[in-house]
């Protein structure tokens, strides 16, 4: 269950000053819209496939590439920022005039061997060369396959997008012939033409139809099915359009409904990709079909993500949370009772890199494990939230460390606090315990929860409502969402 308070909070903070310039669904549209696209969902069940905490709807099976990346071991490298096309949807900046050196999530490369450590490094199984359009820089796209194939092998599944502007026969079999896996077409942003498309078919092992769903273009992407079919094409991919501080004003003008979510998704982008899969299945298209949520991405692609770089940062008694946050748990209390507890857990065998205790501090640190054997009483738990994050430059004395790629390359990770809550109420630590730490249902929590405060006269059904938002809001950062959430 996703938590809408907060999501929305999280959003208009996100969006910051133009969020009034927007539209956004009222209350009243929001249960309309829900409902619509519940019946929608409900006339595909049975014939569709969920994939990855039902995240991810398709029709036929997933592309390579796409396992890879819903496994969490896909690297998206932009050669370039630079492209032939000009489209309205686009998240990136247009305005860039100079090419900028390849980059995947901030880290800037350099050259082939120092990204091709990178892949090795982290255990890489996926590489999607994007741009702008990267076939604007195909001498480099070609080093970088080749270098990718010499340092891992097949071990790596490799495929290209482009918009097909810059595809002749002599590259495609150039690509081949270094490697590539896959390419995918963007056939919208070449007004639909599937002649790239077709010239593709019989040298790329595995050719992709990816495209954003465009509400008004339905009808063409209707059109566009069968003819993808006959000619050969493995997959087709369908992305839901999201805002950004380069597109949102093309967004606002053509009408479009913002959801809250992170990097506000398109409501009704929503609704023609999964109208389009009705359709197909309705006219028995055998093409594969696969949406390719906002929520899927920020869920799934977020998590893997942070999920790689956690294991370089963690301390032995901090954790990784189902979302792939670092967790630390910790109990600041009165000196005795620190030390109190510290002898407690001294005492238990195996323990002693599961916790931390400076002497000179009145803070504990803890695995969640440990919880259970403690007398934690009513000093309060104090729950911190971390995200892994790259760093070109840390600061000093910021908590991470350098990852060593080869002899001269490295890459720094540093731990960025994004949220800390202190729990107060034994009930409540009590409750998380079940939850997060022992992975307890939901349902069965609240029954623990609502019948150890129904025994207890002094709490009010404002503490209730207090207590219960907070374990809502822990679940932000505890768990990963699944299926398709609320639009509102």
């Amino acid at each position: 269950m996703e938590n809408k308070a907060f999501n929305i909070a999280n959003t208009q903070n996100e969006i910051g000053w133009v969020y009034s310039d927007l539209k956004w669904l009222t209350e009243k549209e929001s249960a309309i819209a829900n409902r619509e696209r519940n019946e929608l969902l409900k006339s595909l069940a049975g014939e569709v496939r969920y994939s990855f905490l039902k995240n991810k709807l398709h029709i036929g099976g997933l592309s390579p590439g796409c396992l890879t990346c819903g496994e969490g071991r896909w690297s998206c490298l932009l050669l370039n920022g630079l492209c032939t096309a000009h489209c309205f949807y686009c998240p990136q900046n247009r305005q860039m005039k100079k090419e900028r050196l390849p980059t995947t999530e901030d880290v800037p490369f350099d050259s082939p061997e120092h990204y091709a450590s990178y892949l090795k490094k982290y255990g890489f199984k996926g590489v999607g060369f994007s741009g702008g359009e990267p076939l604007l820089v195909f001498d480099k796209l070609l080093a970088y396959i080749e270098k990718i194939r010499a340092v891992c092998g097949r071990s790596v599944y490799l495929w290209v997008y482009t918009n097909g502007d810059l595809v002749t026969e002599e590259k495609l079999r150039r690509l081949e012939r270094a490697g590539l896996d896959e390419i995918r077409f963007n056939i919208s942003a070449n007004d639909y033409d599937l002649r790239p498309v077709e010239l593709a078919v019989d040298i790329i092992d595995t050719v992709t139809v990816e495209v954003p769903a465009i509400p008004e273009d339905h009808e063409r992407m209707k059109k566009c099915l069968a003819k993808m079919e006959k000619i050969g094409v493995k997959h087709l991919n369908i992305h839901q359009l999201h805002t950004t501080k380069y597109n949102y004003k093309n967004h606002r003008d053509r009408g479009y409904t913002l959801l809250h979510y992170p990097y506000p998704p398109v409501f009704e982008s929503e609704m023609a990709a999964l109208r389009l899969i009705k359709y197909a299945l309705d006219k028995k298209v055998g093409l594969p079909i696969n949406y390719c949520s906002a929520m899927y991405k920020n869920r799934l692609q977020s998590k893997g993500k942070r999920d790689r770089k956690a294991r370089w940062v963690m301390e032995d008694f901090e954790e990784l949370t189902g979302a792939g946050y670092i967790r630390r748990l910790s109990v600041r209390d009165s000196a005795a009772n620190i030390k109190k507890n510290a002898k407690i857990l001294s005492g238990i065998k195996g323990s002693s890199r599961l916790w931390s205790w400076n002497g000179g501090r009145a803070e504990l640190f803890v695995h969640g494990a440990l919880l259970k054997r403690m007398d934690i009483g009513k000093s309060g738990l104090l729950v911190r939230y971390f995200e892994p994050r790259y760093e070109k430059d840390p600061g000093p004395g910021e908590p991470g460390c350098a990852v060593e790629l080869n002899c001269t390359d490295k890459i720094h990770i540093t731990k960025k606090l994004v949220a800390e809550y202190e729990i107060s109420n034994e009930v409540t630590i009590k409750s998380f315990q079940k939850k997060f730490v022992e992975g307890r249902e939901w349902n069965k929590v609240l029954k623990f929860f609502y019948g150890s405060h129904g025994r207890k006269t002094d709490a009010s059904s404002e503490t209730l409502r207090k207590e219960i938002g907070l374990l809502s809001v822990l679940k932000v950062w505890e768990d990963l969402g699944v299926g398709f959430p609320e639009v509102y």
